[in-house]
């Protein structure tokens, strides 16, 4: 039968040759568990990732995506290259390459949802030192972004030397064993500080936490960190960070943050980490900043919120 490729991997030993040939085989082994974060680790081993193996071919550039996680806090999936015109560089490195015409970084992706343009950040992480060649793209990470659990998905991928942008589409479910969406609505006050707990959602696969610094009613956005003392400051703004503990102490690891969109006289922050080990009963939040090379925590405003 013409064009189909048999392969047989034996359980013993596979030889120097045999191994860097099963190397250049996309997909024998999951991005998510060679480079993912612990959370996107966990749903590759527990099966809740879907395969997509979607490609789009342009000018001799192959772009493929393969797992897609969606678990309601976040989209993540893995997007492989062919080597193409950049023999030189991982994929990872692409996204920082200029435009040779307009001598712009490149404007990576926009995401669609159900039609629709969202404006949402996007987090490119390398496939690690097995898959240079792939990377891991999370996106719909925002705390205000509310989105179905089931929703058409669109994403244009932009590469510089490329006049259009690679179009992939595809349906999203949320697939995530046991999660808990919590509005606690908690308001602490402290020195000049309103501190609004908004939305904390915890999962098996992630955990995120959206707050909200308020300001005084009819007051402009920017006198809400203008109204907060120096000593919380740095460069004029108050670059508040959150640790999440559960009701042992541990701690998960943050994957990153998107914040100062503001609304009114609110300025939103919404902040991603890994998943706990288990689901916790209670989190506690604290917040602190990193001033003159040091940790400062504001217990004032801590909180613990129950979870189950």
């Amino acid at each position: 039968m013409a064009g189909v490729l048999i392969l047989t991997v034996s359980l013993g030993f596979v030889s120097p040759a045999m191994a860097e040939t099963l190397r250049t085989i996309p997909f024998l082994e999951s991005i998510f568990r060679l480079a993912g974060d612990k959370g996107l680790q966990k749903a590759s081993e527990s099966s809740i990732t879907e395969d997509i193996r979607q490609t789009v071919t342009q000018g001799g550039m192959t772009l493929t995506v393969s797992e897609q996680m969606y678990d309601g806090s976040r989209l993540s999936l893995v997007l492989t290259r062919s080597k193409g015109v950049y023999t030189h560089k991982s994929f990872s490195d692409t996204w920082a390459i200029p435009d040779p015409k307009t001598g712009r970084l490149n404007r990576p992706i926009d995401f669609y949802v159900n039609g629709e343009l969202v404006n949402t950040g996007v987090e490119i992480a390398p496939g690690g030192p097995e898959a240079p060649d792939s990377v891991i793209v999370t996106a719909l990470n925002s705390g205000n972004l509310q989105l179905p659990g089931s929703f058409d998905f669109k994403m244009s991928v932009y590469l510089p030397g490329f006049a259009d942008p690679f179009i992939f589409e595809f349906p999203v479910t949320r697939q995530v064993p046991e999660s808990f969406v919590l509005t606690p609505d908690i308001l602490k006050t402290h020195d000049h500080i309103n501190l609004m707990i908004k939305r904390l959602e915890v999962s098996t696969t992630s955990t995120q936490l959206t707050v909200e610094l308020q300001g005084e009613p009819g007051a402009h956005i920017t006198a809400i960190e203008a109204n907060i003392p120096d000593k919380y400051k740095v460069n004029g703004h108050f670059p508040v960070q959150f640790e999440l503990s559960d009701e042992q102490g541990r701690e998960v690891k943050g994957l990153g943050s998107t914040g100062g969109t503001g609304e009114g006289n609110f300025l939103f922050h919404n902040f991603n980490y890994e998943p706990f080990e288990t689901i916790p009963a209670r989190i506690t939040i604290k917040p602190a900043i990193w001033k003159d090379g040091q940790k400062l925590y504001i217990p004032e405003l801590e909180i613990t919120v129950p979870v189950k």
